[in-house]
């Protein structure tokens, strides 16, 4: 547990449904071979990316065993645990480990914008029922509620399996962490396009979204910030940068979804509220893809 650290390069998956709006288990199978064979490290399942509040606990189980039974023993796989209800969590988090993940992600509760106190006993509640590692993730924007530093902090010191945080807040808290927590203590991005700005405020990972289209050129990128290269890193970037703003723009998850199934490696079904691509948009993508 002591020397466990999350994989500096990750790529944060899509669930991937059928028609019947039912998880699509082959596509499964056969998007996680597409990760093997792109030589993607690890993978993090059942995140934001992974429409992970639109699942059942059922289906989120159902997401974690399927997963690791696709992938090979020696690939990384992190479980989104995050839930409205902490049993939902803790339930999430030991199903996890059960199904052989090396670590979850513990995100917070969307919509009810708990105080730090309760955001606080909610960490402790998951992290006393799993020996999981764990990467706190802090989304405010997509769950109304920010962690404060001071009490992720407190929560790293009383639990010595938190590992690492994914900070989509305010970057500029992130050197202060590491200073408190220490050089071990991990902070990771999950937006593509600005980690080259990221890794110089103290990150030194990603989760990636865009690595699902573009794994090669994400791995290299962060292997150059990983290793102090930044001015590379940044022409490496320059270089898809207005093809990530664009796919961005029409939605990651729709444009992922639309050409993985496009390439036969999913169904394609979709959950709403989200839609298929529009004709106007496809063609957008087969022209930034080409």
């Amino acid at each position: 547990m002591s020397t466990f650290r999350f994989s500096p390069y990750s790529v944060a998956i899509i669930t991937p449904f059928r028609q019947d709006d039912t998880i699509d288990e082959q596509g499964i199978h056969q998007m996680v071979q597409y990760y093997v064979k792109q030589q993607v490290p690890a993978l993090l399942v059942g995140g934001s990316t992974g429409e992970q509040h639109s699942l059942s606990l059922e289906e989120r189980i159902l997401l974690y065993q399927r997963t690791r039974q696709a992938a090979p023993a020696d690939t990384p796989l992190y479980a989104g645990v995050a839930a409205i209800r902490t049993r939902d969590a803790v339930r999430l988090a030991t199903e996890a480990e059960k199904a052989g993940h090396a670590a979850i992600m513990l995100g917070f509760p969307p919509y009810v914008r708990p105080s730090q106190r309760e955001a606080a006993l909610y960490v402790e509640a998951v992290c006393s029922a799993t020996a999981l590692p764990v990467m706190l993730y802090n989304n405010p924007v997509r769950t109304g509620f920010n962690l404060e530093p001071q009490t992720l902090i407190a929560l790293a010191k009383k639990f010595p399996q938190i590992k690492a945080l994914k900070e989509a807040g305010n970057p500029d808290v992130v050197r202060g962490i590491t200073e408190e927590l220490g050089a071990d203590f991990q902070v990771l991005s999950g937006i593509d396009a600005t980690i080259a700005d990221y890794f110089s405020k103290g990150y030194n990972g990603l989760t990636s979204v865009a690595g699902s289209l573009f794994p090669t050129e994400m791995k290299v990128i962060v292997t150059l910030l990983s290793s102090g290269q930044q001015a590379e890193a940044l022409l490496n970037l320059a270089v898809i940068q207005p093809k990530l703003e664009r796919l961005g723009s029409i939605g990651w998850v729709r444009v992922i979804r639309h050409q993985f199934a496009a390439e036969g490696i999913i169904a394609g079904g979709f959950r709403e509220p989200l839609t298929p691509l529009t004709p106007e948009e496809e063609e957008a993508v087969r022209t930034v893809l080409l």
